[in-house]
């Protein structure tokens, strides 16, 4: 109770404590009395609503909180289930993606190296147009008969009756193709005899070379690149005689002189199909492919 409620209480005894002076005075007490009962009770009624109204606010609250706690246990459960569903439908497709992108790569491998491959019969196609261009020129432009220093090698000057510069020349490619090497390296031996100063005559001395060194005979094959190298310096032939010459020291295990080609073949032609092989061979000898000036080559 207030304290209001206090004095209003105190009242009715102080009255009490007072003396009876007359039946007025008697009256006023007891209605103000009853005034004071009424008013007591209304206080009480009062409270009681309040407290049932704090009770039922209360249990809203609760009802409310309860609700919160529901619906966060459902999210909680519902993004579970989504992560679930995600990870469950994402996995198959992202899986075959992958193995996609690893089909491709492979396949882009086989293409590079198809290409390569292609890349390296265009080479050896063109080095044949080109031949095929010198034997017809040799055809339309008959030869000058061979210097003094070439006939005196051993060959009958002028050339037999009936020999050719474009015959000879084919034969020997034929028997080269046939795998009859000796009648090969005869014919090139012959033609460069006779017909030492055409266009053909590198290549002539070139695959004299290239015989030799299939035939493992690699002093020998040495020897026919360094003629090409000497005799006919600049030509189409140069790059692959350098390689060549490499190769064949190499195999003699003259490592220092075999570097010392494989760079001057790229330096000669550093874009040649010659020059990419030669990097290969200084990479197979565990040396660096950077470029350095060959050495000065003995007369």
């Amino acid at each position: 109770m207030t304290m209001s409620s206090n004095r209003l209480t105190l009242i009715p005894l102080l009255a009490l404590a007072l003396p009876l002076s007359s039946p007025a005075q008697k009256k006023e007490i007891v209605e103000l009395g009853r005034d004071l009962a009424l008013l007591q009770e209304e206080v009480r009624s009062n409270a009681k609503a309040q407290n049932d109204r704090l009770a039922g606010i209360e249990a809203t609250l609760k009802a409310i909180q309860d609700q919160i706690a529901s619906a966060s246990r459902a999210l909680t459960v519902l993004d579970s289930g989504l992560k679930d569903r995600m990870e469950k439908s994402m996995a198959a497709p992202l899986s075959g993606v992958s193995g996609k992108v690893d089909n491709l790569t492979e396949d882009f491998g086989y293409i590079k190296e198809s290409m390569r491959e292609v890349n390296t019969r265009l080479s050896k196609l063109d080095q044949r147009v080109a031949d095929l261009t010198n034997v017809i020129k040799t055809m339309q432009a008959p030869p000058a008969p061979p210097p003094a220093a070439e006939t005196a090698r051993g060959c009958p000057a002028p050339a037999p009756a009936g020999i050719t510069a474009s015959g000879l020349y084919q034969d020997a490619l034929r028997d080269k193709s046939g795998g009859n090497l000796e009648l090969s390296v005869k014919g090139f031996t012959d033609y460069l005899c006779w017909f030492g100063d055409t266009d053909l005559a590198p290549n002539a001395q070139y695959y004299i070379g290239e015989i030799l060194y299939n035939q493992k005979q690699f002093d020998q094959a040495i020897q026919a690149f360094d003629k090409v190298l000497e005799v006919y310096p600049k030509n189409a032939k140069t790059p692959d005689s350098y390689l060549m010459k490499g190769r064949a020291l190499n195999k003699l295990d003259r490592r220092s002189e075999a570097e010392k080609e494989f760079r001057a073949c790229i330096s000669q032609a550093p874009n040649s199909d010659a020059a990419n092989w030669a990097r290969s061979e200084l990479k197979g000898m565990g040396l660096s492919t950077a470029p350095r000036a060959p050495g000065r080559r003995k007369p």
